[in-house]
């Protein structure tokens, strides 16, 4: 999933993992509702310690009834710099 800034109704969505795929590149791991009717919105904060990368999940716009279903998607961060050693973590909540 891309990450939009049209959702409606946005709430917060803890991810489930992420993984290195290139030194500027994260991919995150989520569960989410079809990507049809489903999106996320991705906030990034870098700091020189770590690396902040929120979630926020709602209705995309004229969808239909969503169907109650959880499906595993993804979604690509670019970074501004390299990760190097920062930590990947998401906001408590």
């Amino acid at each position: 999933m891309s990450s939009r800034d049209d959702l409606q109704s946005p709430t917060p969505l803890a991810w489930d993992s992420w993984r290195e795929t290139t030194p500027t590149t994260i991919e995150v791991t989520f569960l989410s509702g079809p990507a049809s009717c489903t999106g996320i919105q991705a906030t990034v904060v870098e700091t020189t310690n770590d690396i902040t990368i929120d979630l926020m999940q709602g209705a995309l716009p004229g969808s239909a009834d969503c169907p109650a279903v959880a499906l595993t998607s993804t979604t690509t961060i670019e970074l501004g710099q390299p990760r190097g050693d920062r930590d990947v973590i998401q906001s408590a909540r």
